[in-house]
């Protein structure tokens, strides 16, 4: 058995890592690591985060509401002008590539979706979103890293859940034993491998070494150096599927589009990737929100269609779910500076063949509300995000998300 000296990169989550640099690895080590990753023609889904906190009745707008004409004079949607999904909301009217898709039975709409006794923090709502558990960053791990760490136990594939925008590796996708990849642009690509484990820390230091590393190595040394070995080479293959990439549709000229144009690149050159997330800005409103939010569901919906057109022209949308979320939704009545403040429930759009078409759960009520004011939520987020595990990624939902949440029938 001959070993193999493998060429890396310093490139690891701000230089706090490397990548097996300067280590002699043995030749059955290469090929289980390269033979590990997820096989083409596997199940992908997108998560788009609307960071801010997305107002949901300027999304999903519930046109036959009195009380919302009332409380919202400047946001406010003429019914006119709503492209309604059923006869009591309907889209934004900057919405209308979504409404297409709707009408193509190729979106789902989500309404009213929360958690009890919501949290009004961008930073610790975004947490608890992302956990998929109230403790919010206290349970330790993101809900799509649980995913990858069972659905995916032993495998060293570093590419299972990958990042894009927003620098380091979210915690939607940060599992023990996959903690994901993250990069803004793909010559920044990063690789968060022993971020906040010690013992993985040390692993790291070992394979650094400049000793040759042997086959009888522990099991878990194996696993850190397949896993240094498949980072390395999906680094390499990461640069050059984005750079390369030539779609066949046009995108919108936005920060979201071209995140976007970048997952498709990478689903069209046979990434091993399962989980795409991808962050864009800009839902705060506190202030002139009509116009900045307008532009906002501009984007969303030019970028989403043209997505769902590339990969359709790939002949891969129907191997791709893609999801929204915020970290919370805003106020019902608007405040003195033309815009809305902190608030709780807001929508859930789903894109894709995957989905069942059509409207689920009821706009929150514009009369009743929760002791701080807010809307009071319909359904739980842990029941979409079960429907999305059980559904469509094909997993038990329980030990991701623990009991007490049926999945949502929105997803075929």
């Amino acid at each position: 058995m001959f070993p193999t000296r493998i060429a890396t990169r310093r490139e690891f989550l701000n230089g706090l890592g490397v990548v097996g640099v300067g280590t002699i690895l043995p030749n059955f080590l290469v090929r289980t690591a390269l033979a590990e990753q997820a096989k083409p023609g596997d199940r992908i889904l997108v998560v788009v985060l609307m960071a801010g906190g997305q107002d949901g009745p300027s999304c999903v707008v519930p046109f036959t509401s009195d009380d919302y004409a009332k409380k919202r004079k400047l946001t406010f949607i003429k019914p006119e002008e709503v492209l309604k999904l059923n006869d009591e909301v309907g889209f934004n009217p900057k919405l209308a590539g979504l409404k297409e898709l709707f009408d193509k039975k190729q979106a789902a709409v989500v309404n009213g979706v929360g958690y009890p006794n919501p949290n009004y923090s961008h930073f610790e709502a975004m947490d608890i979103w992302q956990a998929g558990d109230l403790r919010g960053k206290g349970a330790g791990t993101g809900w799509l890293g649980r995913y990858c760490d069972i659905a995916f136990k032993g495998n060293a594939d570093p590419a299972l859940s990958l990042a894009i925008g927003g620098g380091v590796a979210p915690l939607a996708i940060t599992g023990r034993e996959h903690p994901g990849l993250s990069f803004n642009n793909p010559e920044s690509f990063k690789y968060a491998g022993h971020r906040g484990d010690q013992s993985r820390q040390a692993l790291y230091s070992k394979l650094n070494d400049p000793q040759p590393a042997q086959q009888g190595t522990n099991e878990t040394l194996q696993f850190i150096t397949r896993t240094a070995i498949s980072a390395n080479a999906t680094s390499e293959k990461v640069r050059d599927l984005a750079g390369k990439y030539k779609p066949n549709v046009t995108y919108p000229t936005s920060q979201l589009a071209n995140s976007l144009r970048m997952v498709a690149g990478l689903i069209s050159g046979g990434l091993s990737t399962r989980i795409y997330f991808v962050s864009y800005g800009g839902f705060d409103t506190h202030a002139d929100q009509r116009q900045q939010h307008d532009n906002l569901m501009n984007d969303l919906s030019g970028s989403v269609v043209a997505f769902q057109n590339d990969l359709a022209a790939q002949g891969n949308l129907n191997r791709v779910l893609t999801m929204t979320f915020s970290e919370f939704g805003r106020r019902p009545e608007e405040n003195g500076s033309r815009g809305t403040d902190h608030g709780s429930s807001g929508p859930i759009l789903l894109f894709g063949p995957g989905v069942k078409s059509g409207v689920y759960c009821k706009h929150p009520s514009y009369t009743e509300f929760n002791k701080h004011g807010n809307f009071i939520h319909s359904v739980d987020f842990r029941s979409v995000y079960a429907a999305v595990l059980e559904k469509w990624l094909g997993t038990p939902s329980q030990p991701i998300l623990g009991d007490g949440f049926p999945p949502l029938d929105c997803v075929a």
